[in-house]
């Protein structure tokens, strides 16, 4: 069971990794949008149209709850790769039954709260990918507490 956990914190990691890079780039773009709404100007520094301003001021007054958050919540899961990495090695070894628990509970925290707080405003799901991190993050967790007690 702890290789199957830990294979399997490897791959959410990595699929972390990807959604990292999604969410960074959800609140960069939120941040550009939010300001050529300000500005009034499009990226090449032209007049925008009356049609052209609402738009942008729609789609920021959608963003402008998303960008902070979303950038902060794409390096948690960056951080959350090097996490995983590291706890499924620890658990291929046995060792640190703690830190595997808390980077188990990181997990199944950030696999769902992709999809249930920062998802809906920009259309992001429950998938397969949260499916295998959650997976993965509970049988870490009871693969670790399965040695945790047991003298070495």
């Amino acid at each position: 069971m702890r290789i199957a956990a830990g294979v399997l914190l490897i791959i959410a990691g990595i699929l972390n990794a990807f959604g990292g890079m999604t969410y960074g780039a959800v609140g960069g773009s939120s941040a550009m949008v939010e300001q050529a709404a300000k500005e009034g100007k499009a990226m090449d520094g032209s007049a925008l149209t009356d049609e052209q301003k609402a738009a942008l001021a729609n789609a920021a007054a959608v963003t402008s709850n998303v960008k902070a958050g979303t950038g902060i919540f794409g390096i948690f899961l960056f951080v959350m790769l090097g996490l995983q990495i590291a706890g499924a090695v620890t658990l291929f070894m046995s060792k640190a039954a703690k830190f595997v628990m808390v980077v188990a509970i990181l997990g199944i925290v950030a696999e769902l709260a992709g999809p249930f707080y920062f998802g809906p405003p920009i259309n992001v799901g429950f998938g397969i990918a949260n499916i295998i991190g959650i997976v993965g993050s509970v049988l870490a967790l009871l693969g670790a507490k399965g040695y945790a007690n047991k003298t070495a």
